[in-house]
């Protein structure tokens, strides 16, 4: 495959996972990340809510800290993806200091995108 072909294919990807900076985590980086845990700031995107609750951990089976009301505006700070594949995302809800975990898949991208932490 050539080089344009190469770059052509991720950016349709990118397009398709709504803009997340797709990254591949080791075992020990997404191990750093379990319930309690916090990301850091290297992030520029801004979300909307579609549905979801906020977490003090990047899984389901961590604790549920606050429901968050669909069309919320959330401020993206980065993303881990979780022992089970899954890509959860740290950040700051509008309007505040509340911040946590929220599935990726219960967001909309508006702008940026999100690393990994």
């Amino acid at each position: 495959m050539n080089v344009k072909k190469t770059l052509v294919s991720i950016a349709a990807t990118t397009a398709i996972l709504g803009g997340f900076t797709i990254g591949t985590a080791s075992s020990a980086s997404a191990a750093g990340y379990g319930c309690g845990s916090v990301g850091h700031n290297n992030s520029d995107a801004v979300h909307k809510v579609v549905v979801g609750h906020l977490r003090n951990g990047p899984a389901e089976t961590c604790t549920q800290t606050l429901s968050v009301a669909p069309g919320t505006t959330f401020y993206a700070w980065c993303g881990v993806y979780n022992k089970y594949g899954n890509l959860w995302v740290y950040g700051r809800l509008a309007g505040g200091e509340t911040k946590g975990w929220i599935y990726s898949k219960n967001l909309t991208l508006e702008s940026g995108s999100v690393k990994i932490c």
